[in-house]
């Protein structure tokens, strides 16, 4: 065998079950290959994914993927015997006929299928009459330092978390020489093999994977990375509720533990994680540039395949042909295999999965964020934002009323007339490339202002008519820092208006105090204060009609049409203060 087996043969060569002629092929491969003899050891020792499952009480579905199944975690010793570390594991019977008397006050209901150094038990709580799940590390050669080390490191990290989505843990100790730890019985089913029995929507798995992205943004905040996120360690009970289990290979950044991981990394290797979703740095075998974007890619490649049914590079070949591949690959754009994907989730796939760190989201917070503003029909923060694209979001999400569609098409049209026409004149009078680039920046740059205006104008309607839920989610459309945003944030403050004004003038430069005064007077009209409000509308039109020429075009058609008639309502049209009728 001159290539490295792929993996489907590894596992069958590690179970027995591979053929005479492949078990010789392999063996003589093994012979000069120490990657495939790291490979073959860490599968036959640590198989996360099945003993994942056991932990959930989720059989193995034949349809799951072999390649998603396997993960690399270097041998402690890569130049041993293989005959040696192939031994299947001894006294696995004996454990089992023990496991009641050994620990008190549990009663064992069946083993789960046992993976290389771990057996799990079903076990009800005889007290509460409660499901549990026991793992115990197997008396085995294999049960090395580095064994107890990781698995005594998972019961205490999984100890330390609290979420609804991750599994818990109610106990863990060591009796008679047996490493076990007892931890909560979830019946379900592996993500992959969940969203395929429920026929689940685009939109369905969008949502159980923010779910599972609000879990693993958890644990970053407690500083634990995970490092091995894939289907079979998420677990989908009956309610749909996802449960992140697994935490085997999990990285804790805290000082006292940095320094013990370290150490374990360099005694077994580089490499740690699942082919599949191995994010590029994995891959390289460089655990110094693990950090909380390696788990942004791992929770991009899932999404991806819940969403596409594939992976986005080929994970079938040998195992170096799929390193590589993580490496160096593009992933498929979704729109490749699926021809209406939605745009802006593919954007934010390519995002999750970019090969460079510094190019991906920095965390699974700000993915989640995404997440949830195309769940809510918000613009996301990875895509350019052009008027048209906002444009389409607000009529996407605003579709219960026709008057903003007709307004919006209407700005459409306009822009798109108005744009045509200063092109057509002014074409023939740039002369140059660079004028030509200049000039369609600043059109650009008013075509954002006009939709920023648009978008403000429909907020002050919203929240004039008391729809403070709708303006805010009108608001959610500008910019952060921009005056229009200053002004949302200071009408939806349920603070009183002596607590926030002077910050909110202070807020906005003097060149916009007219627009300061005019906003104050609303709130005052809003709450019925029209004695306060004529003042400030005085002083607002005042301030407007002593700006420059140049600055008057900031005021917007709407708003100095708003201003006017609510001088003419209380009686005072163009007779602000200082003025006289002829």
């Amino acid at each position: 065998m001159s290539v490295c087996p792929n993996q489907e043969l590894v596992e069958r060569y590690v179970k027995g079950d591979c053929s005479a002629d492949d078990k010789r092929a392999v063996e003589t491969h093994l012979t000069d290959c120490r990657l495939c003899r790291e490979l073959v050891e860490s599968t036959h020792s640590n198989m996360t994914a099945s003993a994942g499952a056991d932990l959930a009480g989720a059989d193995k579905d034949p349809a799951d993927s072999v390649t998603e199944d396997a993960t690399i975690e270097q041998s402690e010793s890569p130049t041993k015997s293989m005959s040696d570390e192939l031994t299947l594991p001894y006294g696995a019977d004996a454990l089992t006929a023990s496991m009641e008397s050994l620990i008190e006050g549990y009663k064992i209901v069946e083993e789960l299928p046992r993976g290389g150094q771990a057996v799990v038990y079903k076990a009800v709580h005889t007290a509460t009459n409660t499901n549990v799940a026991i793992k115990v590390l197997l008396p085995t050669l294999l049960a090395s330092a580095r064994a107890r080390y990781y698995f005594e490191r998972e019961a205490e990290l999984i100890a330390s978390l609290d979420h609804p989505n991750i599994v818990s843990i109610r106990d863990s100790g060591i009796i008679h020489g047996q490493y076990y730890f007892i931890m909560q019985y979830i019946p379900g089913q592996p993500l992959n093999r969940y969203v395929r029995s429920q026929k689940l929507s685009f939109r369905q798995r969008v949502e159980l994977f923010d779910k599972i992205c609000a879990a693993v943004t958890y644990a970053h905040q407690q500083g634990i990375i995970h490092r091995d996120l894939k289907f079979a360690n998420i677990i989908v009970d009956k309610r749909g509720e996802p449960h992140i289990l697994d935490f085997g290979l999990a990285k804790a950044v805290g000082l006292s533990e940095q320094s013990s991981d370290n150490a374990v990394v360099t005694m077994t290797g580089q490499w740690a994680g699942s082919l599949s979703t191995m994010s590029p740095e994995q891959a390289a075998g460089k655990p110094d540039l693990i950090d909380v974007r390696t788990d942004v890619y791992s929770l991009g490649v899932i999404l991806y395949n819940m969403l596409t049914g594939q992976y986005p590079y080929d994970v079938t070949g040998p195992t170096l042909e799929v390193l590589q591949n993580i490496q160096k690959a593009e992933p498929i754009r979704p729109r490749q295999i699926i021809r209406k994907f939605d745009s802006d989730v593919e954007a934010i796939l390519l995002t999750a999965l970019a090969g460079e760190r510094s190019q991906r989201y920095q965390s699974t917070a700000d993915l989640q964020a995404d997440i949830e503003n195309w769940l809510q029909g918000r613009p996301i923060r990875v895509r350019s934002i052009s008027t048209m694209y906002v444009l389409r979001k607000i009529i996407t999400r605003h579709r219960y009323t026709t008057t903003v569609a007709v307004l919006l098409l209407s700005i459409i049209l306009g822009f798109a007339y108005v744009s045509f026409d200063l092109y057509i004149s002014k074409k023939g009078a740039q002369q140059g490339q660079d004028n030509t680039k200049q000039w369609a920046s600043a059109e650009a740059a008013q075509s954002l202002a006009r939709i920023r205006q648009t978008v403000f104008t429909f907020f002050l309607r919203e929240w004039q008519q008391g729809r403070d839920i709708e303006a805010k989610k009108v608001a959610d459309f500008l910019v952060e820092d921009c005056k229009e945003k200053k002004v949302a944030e200071f009408l939806l403050s349920p603070t009183s208006l002596a607590e926030k004004e002077a910050d909110f003038r202070r807020s906005l430069s003097d060149e916009y105090a007219w627009l300061a005064d005019f906003i104050v007077g609303e709130y005052h009209y809003k709450n019925g204060n029209m004695e306060e409000a004529l003042e400030t509308y005085q002083r607002c039109y005042t301030a407007i009609r002593q700006l420059p020429e140049s600055n008057q075009k900031h005021v917007g058609v709407w708003l100095a049409t708003q201003l006017r008639a609510r001088l003419g309502e209380l009686g005072t049209a163009d007779k602000p203060e200082g003025e006289t009728e002829n």
